[in-house]
């Protein structure tokens, strides 16, 4: 279910970036695929006559081509609005960053399984650091270790909530994505330097996930754009494929009966 709501979501990002940038492109797509969708419920239509003469499509046939006329009116403007994948990727990623940096609940999860695996290590004193059920809100991190522990902690779970709501992104990377120590302990020591005494946020550690995911995902975009508009190809070839092969078969059924009575009436 994810994936079906990524993929809108990536399709309507780059239809409204193609819309801000450039309104009439997107207006003359549309009446293109109009037009196109047009000819295609002819041809069909004209399909079934070269089998048998007399043949109409049936209304099933009909609502048929009337779907697969709606999938080709949006998939020329879509097709075209790939080239925008990057940026309405980038602002997928910006806006599920922001959320998750904002969602209390997730925050607090994290930090409760941080503090005690850095904890469980050993190697800090946390007889000044009460537990998050007793209202702790710090973690202490004198160790270079511990540090970097909690650093990966961060942007591992970022990852893995990324991969649970984007789980076709995450497809079309290809990659297991991971978080570097030296990326995770540069970055904190660039923070403690100025924010001594105070725990490591959040935020950063998901901004290292960020960072991480875009440096998987930008070398794939063209690759990306080839698959979306491959895929919008092969989906509007097999409905076709589909209705054409229905209109062949029915009006085949058609000859037969019409051959069966003429023997009779003969």
């Amino acid at each position: 279910m994810n994936s079906i709501i990524n993929l809108f979501a990536i399709f309507s990002g780059t239809t409204q970036l193609l819309i801000g940038h450039d309104r009439m492109s997107y207006v003359l797509l549309l009446f293109s695929g109009l037009a196109l969708a047009a000819i295609l419920w002819l041809l069909c239509a004209f399909f079934g006559r070269l089998f048998y003469k007399p043949y109409r499509l049936s209304v099933g046939q009909h609502v048929l081509c009337s779907q697969l006329a709606i999938l080709v009116i949006l998939t020329v403007p879509t097709y075209a609005s790939a080239v925008y994948l990057q940026p309405s990727l980038a602002g997928m990623i910006a806006n599920w960053r922001d959320t998750l940096v904002s969602n209390q609940a997730w925050n607090h999860q994290q930090f409760k399984r941080e503090y005690y695996e850095i904890k469980k290590m050993g190697l800090e004193d946390f007889s000044s650091s009460p537990a998050p059920e007793k209202g702790g809100t710090t973690i202490p991190l004198k160790q270079e270790k511990s540090r970097i522990k909690l650093g990966q902690m961060e942007a591992e779970s970022s990852i893995e909530n990324f991969d649970f709501n984007f789980p076709l992104i995450s497809k079309l990377i290809g990659a297991k994505t991971a978080v570097s120590a030296n990326t995770v302990s540069q970055d904190m020591n660039n923070y403690f330097k100025t924010h001594q005494g105070t725990i490591y946020p959040h935020e950063r550690g998901v901004q290292l996930a960020v960072e991480q995911i875009y440096s998987e995902l930008e070398p794939q975009i063209p690759r990306i754009i080839f698959i979306i508009r491959l895929a919008l190809g092969l989906l509007t070839f097999m409905g076709y494929a589909i209705c054409l092969g229905w209109i062949a078969y029915s009006a085949l059924k058609q000859i037969r009966i019409h051959s069966a009575h003429a023997l009779l009436s003969s």
